[in-house]
């Protein structure tokens, strides 16, 4: 270094030899070195000066005032120095608050651009931008605001294949206000909120008038039978919500008024016919129709008004709202009256005997099954609701009145009867008929009986059957009813007396002679039926038991004369019962 030569003013050596450095040398040293110190300070002033202006103009801009005016703001004075401090801390402190500032200009520009789309879209909608002699609210601003912004270059050839009111396609012309532009200062920001509220409390005006004209032209279209064509043609002529649309309807209301003020007569007659249709629908009764009589008599054309008109559309409103809330029981009274009318079809389909003999029997019973369910299922449940609905429609529509013709004003009136009492009226006419159902049918019966007992007893025949009351009487059982259930069921070739003196099968053979009187025993065998002969013809027990069977032959060697020449061939001794003894398990001859 320069400071620790040695210095020798009497050397003329400038290269700072051993002689010693000179006066002149140490000069040009420190003055080279001089003048790079003032190049590093003006870099550092440049530096500081651009980001002391890029801080100016931000504030100046969020501000809505002048450069020189931000900075004599007191936010700005620790920014005015930029020669006594020229570290580097200072001048990162100076580009840090520069980004700052650069980030709040961005984030106030977006909230700018986005305000002033609005206000563009609503000027237009409105049919009010600049120049035009229609003023709305405080209209001073809207040639700054219809000129604010401007598309980014990077997207100015695409704006047509996207939205138009996008903000990140547009920014604004200049950041400070012009007579052309708003900028983006505090009070900028003040007026576009103020503004697009103006803005839209008179869109919101606008489209009420235009809603409130809508209905009467529509209703008026339909009085008057106005051609469609005519209807497109004025249609097609709204656009928007300008003063134009509005002059417009308002224009159509007044000709089509006025075409109702010729046609007023028709007008009101149309609307009688439309009530009558009604009172019927609701099944109004005479008090609720002559609460009418002052509008709906007036025959005489100068009394026809539109006043007399409105009041005849104001009655119709009315009906119509009344059948509105009453169609839910019309439903379900129409659906029970078509029940009623299947429960009779049922009954007098049910009394003719052959409607399931023919073809399409099937289809038949299935048709009756299905009206049979409706009638027990559905008709119940049909009745007990209408029942509670119909009391809760009187105390809701009752008048508080004693007089008895009165009281049915808030009763549901159906066919110009209550329809409680059109119910119950139903119900017992039912039971009547089939109480008279019942008598007819016991009355027939009782016909055919007395006809019969005539019949038998022309024909000598005096003892009818006549059905007992109560169950059939079964006699007890004998005392050997304990081996029945073990026993050999018994035919009825088997089931006679052990006394009934019948031919033996012996006798039937030969033809030999009877019997004696001894040999009682000596009825006919059914095993000898093999040997041909008549089949057993003997009488049977009239006891239901099964009773033990006689033996067919003596069991013993001697029998009677009379029935010995019955074995002849085949003639077989058993080693149980005697001659002749049939086992049970043998096989009987049926005939």
């Amino acid at each position: 270094p320069l400071s620790k030569m040695r210095r020798d003013p009497s050397s003329k050596d400038l290269g700072g030899g051993s002689s010693g450095v000179s006066l002149q040398w140490e000069y040009e040293a420190m003055m080279g070195r001089l003048e790079r110190l003032r190049s590093v300070k003006q870099a550092a002033m440049a530096d500081m000066e651009a980001s002391r202006s890029k801080i100016y103009e931000a504030f100046s801009a969020l501000q809505g005032c002048s450069i020189e005016e931000a900075s004599q703001a007191p936010e700005m004075q620790p920014y005015s120095d930029i020669e006594n401090d020229l570290t580097q801390e200072q001048r990162e402190k100076f580009r840090s608050k520069a980004e700052e500032y650069h980030e709040r200009v961005a984030e106030r520009t977006k909230a700018i651009v986005t305000l002033l789309l609005d206000c563009q879209s609503t000027i237009r909608e409105l049919e009010i931008a600049p120049p035009t002699d229609v003023c709305v609210g405080r209209y001073d601003d809207d040639t700054k605001i219809m000129g604010s912004l401007e598309p980014i270059e990077e997207n100015a050839n695409n704006l047509d294949g996207r939205r138009r009111g996008q903000s990140d396609l547009y920014t604004i012309v200049s950041l400070f206000e012009s007579p052309t532009c708003i900028g983006i200062g505090k009070a900028a920001l003040d007026r576009l909120t103020d503004r697009i509220t103006e803005l839209n409390g008179e869109k919101r005006r606008r489209r009420a008038r235009i809603a409130e004209m809508v209905e009467p032209i529509m209703a008026m279209w339909s009085m008057l039978r106005v051609p469609e064509k005519d209807q497109m043609a004025f249609t097609s002529s709204i656009r928007g919500l300008g003063l134009d649309t509005i002059r417009k309807g308002e224009a159509e209301i007044k000709r089509l008024e006025e075409l109702k003020s010729v046609m007023i007569g028709k007008l009101v007659n149309e609307q009688r016919q439309i009530i009558e249709d009604l009172w019927k629908k609701t099944n109004s009764s005479a008090a609720e129709r002559a609460s009418f009589d002052n509008y709906f008599h007036i025959r005489d054309d100068g009394q026809l008004t539109s006043e007399v008109l409105a009041k005849h559309e104001e009655y119709v409103a009315t009906l119509k709202s009344k059948l509105e809330k009453m169609q839910p029981i019309l439903d379900l009274i129409a659906k029970r009256e078509a029940i009623i009318e299947e429960r009779i079809d049922l009954e007098m389909l049910q009394k003719d005997p052959d409607r399931l003999k023919g073809r399409g029997a099937a289809k038949q019973l299935a048709k009756e099954e299905k009206m049979d369910r409706r009638v027990k299922k559905e008709l119940p449940k049909l009745t007990s609701t209408l029942e509670r609905m119909l009391w809760q429609w009187h105390e809701e529509n009752k008048l508080p009145s004693s007089n008895d013709e009165e009281e049915e004003l808030g009763h549901f009136m159906y066919g110009g009867t209550p329809y409680l009492r059109t119910i119950q009226c139903q119900e017992e006419e039912w039971r009547t008929r089939k109480e008279r159902g019942e008598l007819e049918r016991q009355r027939k019966r009782q016909e055919e009986r007395n006809a019969a007992s005539a019949a038998n007893t022309a024909f000598g025949y005096t003892n009818t059957y006549t059905k007992l009351p109560g169950k059939k009487w079964i006699p007890s059982t004998t005392k050997n009813s304990t081996s029945k259930s073990t026993a050999r069921p018994r035919s009825a070739s088997t089931l006679r007396p052990a006394g009934s003196n019948i031919r033996s099968g012996s006798n039937m053979r030969t033809g030999g002679s009877h019997s004696t009187a001894g040999s009682s025993n000596s009825s006919r065998s059914g095993s000898n039926m093999r040997f041909g002969g008549r089949g057993p013809l003997g009488d049977v027990s009239s006891s239901r038991q099964n009773t033990a069977r006689p033996p067919s032959r003596p069991r013993g060697p001697h029998s009677s004369a009379g029935g010995g020449g019955g074995m002849n061939r085949g003639e077989k001794t058993s080693s149980v019962g005697g001659r002749g003894y049939r086992p049970a398990s043998a096989p009987r001859m049926r005939l």
